[in-house]
């Protein structure tokens, strides 16, 4: 049976390198024109000025439950009262 040892390569033996690649030196991971509304804070005069369209998922998901329970009395009512 082969073991362990015998299936490490002779060539395996060199320093492991820590930190980043050195291909990485060359990227640019700083703010671009797309960041410019984050970094003058212009996103929150948007934002804030509400004329961003949001939905008020609260309210939908109240609807839809007096939706479902006017469905459950109805359709019970039926069941019991109709002839």
């Amino acid at each position: 049976m082969q073991g362990f040892e015998e299936d490490v390569e002779a060539d395996d033996d060199g320093p492991i390198a820590l930190g980043a690649p050195e291909a990485w030196d060359d990227l640019d991971l700083g703010p671009d024109e797309r960041d410019a509304d984050l970094m003058d804070g212009s996103w929150e005069q948007k934002y804030y000025s509400g004329r961003i369209k949001s939905f008020n998922w609260q309210a939908i998901m109240v609807g839809l439950g007096l939706l479902v329970a006017a469905g459950m009395i109805i359709s019970t009512a039926g069941a019991l009262f109709w002839r």
